[in-house]
């Protein structure tokens, strides 16, 4: 009963506030517009904006190689202008990047190139024995890459695994009907946790919904396996592996026992009241937060407007996981919340970065965000509260801080990933015509002031080399003052 009044609640304060739209704009030559104008104040300073669903970003320490995936070649990456002119392709592609002893990045060059692209084949027109849309990206202990799809072009989303060493590529896991590989994290102790966003609902309970969670009997840092072979009838409708069995956490719309407002997992209320948004059926981006080597918890990242996010407390016994307890983290401490919360990483302080991605660059954009977010925010929301990478620590007290970083810019972000320097950190900038930044923070382990930096690209053959522009240096709170004065 308490539900269905809030949601009458909603639908009667909603075009309240959907009718106030505010959308202002900074001259570029304001001195915190490179932080909230940054695709635009880039631009102006010579930026390659022609890169296109630029996905995942990880990193191996031992070879000091970073990886970033590009889930599709096309538009202004392939439309033969500009500074960067590649030959099409639908399926995507991994590059990689050769660092630095300071962990500056000069040049990409393709590892795996996806397909071939093949549309006579019909809807699934990538071939099957190779990638296709790749997405998440991480790297265990061995150096080796682990690849989730986000594809249309498969007749199920799987996760790969390539070995540098012996430039192997086979895949571990097939995800049911429609389900896109999310929350790909290798936690300390080798556990691989694997995320089931959007599946089908004609998949087989309980693929059906949403779903956190990690793969039993298997350590992503040592054990071998054999590769999986495409899943065949029933088996499309649900997760396959090639070793291990698939345990679930959490599932969308189930309880979750421990939070203070008895809200499902999935459920994004407004900020202040808690009257419900929406039910949010992406779980996306894990970031997994050791307090022991049997203790920890487990922050996943909800990709819709507004965003959320859920926190897993979670201890192993007998070798699982078991929950111990489950909320909704609260996020009003941020100016505006949250929106789009996609992929994520842990810091070397082992903290939690998520990234918000799709952030409004323009009237026509907001005003269709706007709608959903002026009820969230149960005001007139902000169009430059979002877009930044959000750092999760745990508290002495086991509670959740979280904070929004100004200063490291505003953009489509996928992820943001901090080398082992502690400073230098690499994004991941989804959507189409974005560019490539580098953020250098000024104190090792302290992402609240830096400098931000955008690529130049020229290009030679296939390979990408890269001089970066520095854009401004900024401080978070100097920023956050202006976007706050925005609106007044």
């Amino acid at each position: 009963m308490l539900k269905t009044l809030s949601l009458m609640i909603l639908s009667l304060i909603a075009p309240c506030y959907a009718q106030v739209i505010n959308f202002p704009k900074l001259d570029l030559n304001h001195p915190v517009a490179p932080f909230i104008m940054t695709s635009a104040y880039a631009k102006a300073q010579g930026a390659s904006a022609e890169f296109n669903k630029m996905e995942g970003v990880a990193f191996d320490s031992q070879s000091k190689k970073l990886y970033i995936a590009m889930s599709d070649i096309t538009l202004a990456l392939s439309d033969d202008k500009g500074d960067i002119r590649l030959a099409e392709n639908r399926c995507g592609i991994v590059y990689e990047a050769q660092l630095d002893a300071l962990y500056n990045m000069s040049r990409l060059s393709p590892l795996l190139v996806g397909g071939p692209y093949q549309p006579e084949q019909g809807v699934y027109s990538c071939d099957a024995h190779n990638i296709a849309n790749p997405d998440n990206l991480t790297v265990d202990a061995r150096g080796r890459l682990w690849i989730g799809e986000d594809t249309a072009y498969h007749v199920n989303n799987l996760l790969w695994l390539y070995d540098p060493s012996s430039q192997s590529l086979k895949s571990f896991a097939s995800l049911p009907f429609d389900a896109e590989v999310t929350g790909l994290h290798i936690s300390p102790d080798g556990t691989l946790f694997l995320n089931v966003q959007h599946p089908n609902e004609v998949n087989l309970y309980p693929f059906d919904k949403g779903l956190i969670g990690y793969v039993a009997g298997f350590n992503a840092h040592q054990d071998e396996f054999e590769a999986l072979a495409l899943a065949q009838g029933d088996d499309r409708r649900r997760v396959l592996l090639a070793q291990g069995e698939y345990r679930v956490l959490a599932r969308v719309g189930d309880a979750l026992l421990g939070d203070p407002f008895k809200r499902p997992l999935g459920q994004i209320d407004s900020l202040y009241q808690h009257h419900p948004i929406l039910m949010c059926n992406n779980p996306d981006g894990n970031m997994y937060l050791s307090i022991s080597p049997f203790e920890g918890y487990l922050y996943s990242n909800f990709e819709c407007n507004p965003g959320g996010m859920s926190r897993l407390h979670l201890r192993k016994d007998n070798g699982l996981w078991q929950v111990f307890k489950a909320e909704q983290v609260d996020v009003s401490s941020l100016a505006g919340g949250m929106s789009i919360n996609c992929f994520a990483s842990v810091t070397p302080w082992n903290t939690g970065l998520s990234g918000e991605e799709y952030p409004a660059e323009s009237l026509v954009a907001w005003e269709i965000y706007a709608v959903r977010l002026n009820a969230y925010v149960e005001g007139v929301a902000n169009p430059y509260h979002y877009g930044y990478p959000i750092e999760i620590r745990v508290r002495e007290d086991g509670g959740s801080d979280v904070v929004k970083h100004y200063a490291m810019g505003r953009s489509s972000l996928e992820n943001a990933l901090v080398m082992p320097d502690q400073k230098t950190v690499y994004y991941g900038n989804d959507g189409a015509s974005r560019i490539l930044y580098k953020f250098i923070a000024d104190e090792a382990g302290k992402l609240d002031a830096g400098t931000l930096y955008a690529a130049k690209i020229s290009q030679e053959g296939s390979r990408l080399n890269i001089s970066w522009i520095e854009l401004s240096h900024g401080v978070d709170g100097e920023i956050l003052a202006v976007i706050e004065g925005m609106m007044r």
